[in-house]
């Protein structure tokens, strides 16, 4: 007997859980996990995330399905953002990640539609849900980010021909310019890794799937797996958040330091990684910094990784091998 298809809620919820089970790794260095709070900023308000964005992604889902209007995702990313802070209280915990992950449940809409319910198509889909974003969805997008306050988009960033998105008249000037999400988030991907990530397809996430695939079938530890991922990616790329605020030499620490850690956890016996893992979570969190867009495409990979166990098994994950 086969696995019956999912239906729309279900993927959304597989999306949905990407948030919590990316935060819930642990010790994950210098970020926030079930062991860890940065100031103002819970592990709790992550798992409201998880539950807020459930509702939003099942509506991308539908989207794709149906077709979409004025706006094509951008909406989902304000109102995730938007929402978890306010029903949790905190400050931003999902800008960078509900970016990634938005747009993806409006793929898998998409594939739904197209009767091809693989994860070769729901990533194939993501580019073609970037290029039809309009002007406005580049207006909802700005609405999210100055909901956020992240604190590292300054008002005095160089920001070219593009709107500023602290411009009192971001609304007007951008549908006077015309400038879609897909433009602006081209000139923003030559310096912020989560931008580059998304309108090229999602290369990161999905390398970082194979990745998490072969580590968790490795030594069925799913939150090892997690960390692990986590760790590699870190020392393979320079965090936007660390670059913007700390400067690229201090980005650039950190990924060597993670460079020089990560052979070593991937062949450690399970008494020993967790004393190497600590050490190597100490030594980023003294240096003050929190690798925030490794995490978020670290999310997006659990979302890849979620969605695609569902379609094959009809299950998110089996915690149990």
């Amino acid at each position: 007997m086969g696995v019956s298809l999912p239906e729309t809620v279900e993927y959304a919820e597989a999306l949905s859980l990407a948030f919590a089970l990316e935060a819930s790794g642990y010790p994950k260095p210098g970020n926030v996990d079930r062991l860890h709070d940065l100031p103002g900023l819970t592990y709790e308000a992550f798992i409201v995330t998880s539950i807020v964005a459930t509702k939003y992604l099942e509506k991308g889902v539908r989207r794709g399905i149906k077709g979409w209007g004025d706006v094509v995702f951008g909406d989902l990313v304000y109102g995730i953002v938007s929402d978890s802070m306010r029903k949790s209280g905190s400050s931003n915990t999902c800008l960078g990640s509900s970016l990634l992950i938005a747009p993806l449940s409006v793929a898998v809409g998409l594939c739904l539609r197209k009767e091809e319910e693989n994860l070769n198509c729901f990533i194939r889909m993501i580019r073609e849900v970037v290029s039809a974003t309009t002007v406005e969805d580049s207006v909802e997008f700005y609405r999210a980010v100055r909901e956020a306050k992240p604190s590292y988009i300054k008002p005095t960033d160089e920001t070219g021909d593009f709107v500023n998105v602290w411009d009192y008249d971001y609304k007007k000037r951008l549908r006077l310019k015309k400038q879609r999400l897909k433009d602006v988030l081209e000139f923003s991907g030559s310096h912020d890794i989560v931008s580059h990530e998304l309108v090229n397809g999602l290369p990161r996430s999905v390398n970082e799937l194979r990745f998490l695939t072969e580590r968790f079938n490795a030594h069925k530890n799913w939150n090892r797996a997690v960390v692990e991922t986590f760790v590699h990616l870190l020392s393979r790329e320079h965090d936007t958040v660390i670059v913007r605020e700390h400067g690229f030499e201090a980005a650039s620490r950190v990924r060597d330091l993670a460079s020089r850690y990560i052979i070593k956890l991937l062949v450690a016996p399970q008494t020993e990684w967790l004393s190497l893992i600590t050490s190597l979570d100490a030594e980023v969190r003294r240096m003050r910094v929190n690798p925030a867009s490794i995490a978020d495409i670290v999310a997006s990979t659990i979302a890849l990784y979620a969605i695609d166990s569902l379609t094959r098994n009809g299950y998110y994950l089996n915690l149990n091998p």
